[in-house]
């Protein structure tokens, strides 16, 4: 039924055209407005709802590479022949298909930010749900997911909202607590990078090649270990020596952005390119993962608040 479902989809979009919109709308993800959402929450408007959607995301992630690593489901041109995905959608869908990231991160941030702000905005769940599925449903238009991919990781991105919520109660301003989600949450990052790096992978052939490398899908670990150490490091670091608050002069919200831009334009235009060609795979998964998380947690904020204080004096 699942494929049935994404070759009648693939029909229309060689009959009738769409590729080109559904994969604008499938790289909203990894746009720099859905990285902006919660880092100028962080930094400007409201600390704890920044917090709130980075976990999240990256948390989100970390589980989203376990699933993968576990269940190891094919994508779907791999099942039925007829299957032809469109190329540019293509190119990025590596390693394995159940869940889909992208639907992760985008409910993530989006669905995030509705639900931090159901209460007070409730309208704000119709646009941003609207947002979540219309990038669920480009994954199965361009043919790289199936409805199942993208449903699990609504469905378990929606679940960890509540768990965060409480989590986050019960950590609250007791230093002993901070320290214990901070010492638990390395731990079980590492934990995970171990699982995904170590155990087996299926080697099934194909047309005469591996279905999935596992040296690629090894590789996924990395990606895991970067979004885990960047929150836990981040927000640990930015909590023990900074502290910064958000109740600053508008002036002094236009420089937080315009810095925090700057760093992560720097990282983008310059970093990844220099450790993509100096580094193996494995690393620049990790980098790519890492650095702006981190900076957006901790980097930026130590930045903006020595800006500050310089001129202050």
């Amino acid at each position: 039924m699942d494929l049935d479902y994404l070759i009648f989809l693939q029909g229309i979009r060689n009959n009738w055209g769409g590729e080109g919109l559904f994969s604008l709308i499938s790289a909203l993800p990894t746009s720099a407005l859905t990285a902006l959402i919660p880092a100028i929450l962080f930094w400007c408007i409201n600390k704890y709802a920044g917090i709130f959607l980075l976990f999240n995301a990256e948390i989100g992630r970390v589980v989203n590479e376990l699933l993968k690593g576990t269940f190891c489901v094919y994508r779907p041109w791999i099942h039925d022949a007829e299957l032809i995905p469109a190329s540019s959608a293509m190119e990025k869908a590596s390693s394995f298909s159940f869940p889909s990231g992208h639907t992760q991160f985008t409910t993530a941030i989006y669905g995030g930010f509705a639900f931090f702000y159901r209460k007070i905005v409730p309208l704000l769940i119709i646009p941003c749900a609207l947002i979540v599925l219309m990038v669920a449903f480009s994954r199965n238009f361009l043919g790289v997911h199936t409805p199942q991919d993208v449903l699990v990781a609504i469905i378990y991105s929606i679940g960890l909202f509540y768990v965060t919520e409480r989590l986050f109660k019960w950590i609250g301003k007791d230093d002993e607590r901070k320290l214990t989600f901070f010492v638990v949450g390395i731990a079980a990052t590492l934990i995970v990078f171990a699982y995904l790096y170590f155990k087996p992978y299926p080697e099934d052939i194909l047309n005469g090649k591996i279905i999935v490398d596992p040296l690629k899908a090894r590789a996924d670990a990395f990606d895991a270990l970067g979004f885990g150490l960047a929150f836990f490091l981040g927000w640990f670091l930015e909590q023990k020596f900074i502290n910064f608050k958000t109740k600053v002069s508008n002036k002094d919200k236009l420089w937080r952005i315009i810095i925090g831009v700057g760093v992560l334009g720097v990282i983008a235009v310059v970093v990844y390119p220099l450790i993509k060609y100096f580094l193996s795979v494995e690393l620049y998964k990790f980098f790519k993962a890492f650095l702006p998380f981190f900076s957006m947690l901790f980097i930026i904020p130590l930045i903006f608040t020595r800006v500050e204080a310089r001129f202050k004096r």
